[in-house]
């Protein structure tokens, strides 16, 4: 056989696998109206990026290098990668949460939140291949600054909007029982 067909029919195989795992069922866990409002009131990962980047800087580590310390420089630079890695994956997990949370926030009230299935979509391949990308440039040693913002940006627009969903909700609620009551009261008196 011919190297070029072994190739064509290797090239084919990988195409082929990358589809049958492109198109795989997500692994979708229910979420409960319970969840979502945990996701809404805990401490966002988010709020701890500037940190983060703080420990990636190179010149916070650069002493170490100008003192003859190159070996602890290095161990202390991966330990700080790996712990963004961490990190990264601690956001995406916080994001996938707010996604899903957002699914069940839609649920209960379409017309408040305008994000539609399509939208959805593209949020979370945009978010995924975000996170992907920086895993890459983290493990090539590359600067991750702007890859993390972009992520951190959507991580914190998702909770925005499912707060402002929430509270809307909430006042909605609260009018429909204030009406009722209201209502109620007419009812009673007319008796």
């Amino acid at each position: 056989m011919n190297i070029t067909i072994i190739l064509f029919i290797l090239l084919a195989v990988l195409l082929l696998g990358a589809l049958a795992w492109a198109i795989r069922p997500p692994k979708r866990r229910l979420v409960s109206i319970t969840d979502v409002l945990a996701a809404l009131s805990e401490e966002h990962h988010y709020s701890r990026l500037p940190q983060i980047l703080q420990a990636l800087q190179p010149e916070d580590t650069a002493f170490l290098r100008a003192r003859g310390f190159a070996p602890l420089r290095r161990r202390i630079r991966s330990e700080r990668g790996r712990i963004a890695l961490l990190y990264l994956d601690c956001l995406q997990e916080e994001y996938e949460k707010l996604l899903e949370a957002s699914r069940v926030v839609a649920a209960m009230a379409p017309e408040m939140v305008a994000l539609d299935e399509a939208e959805r979509f593209r949020l979370n391949l945009r978010f995924a291949l975000g996170c992907r990308y920086l895993r890459w440039k983290l493990r090539l040693g590359l600067e991750p600054w702007r890859g993390f913002g972009l992520l951190s940006e959507m991580t914190s627009g998702m909770a925005l909007r499912l707060e402002m969903a929430t509270s809307q909700i909430g006042e909605r609620s609260a009018l429909s029982l204030a009406f009722a009551s209201i209502l109620k009261e007419r009812d009673d008196g007319m008796r």
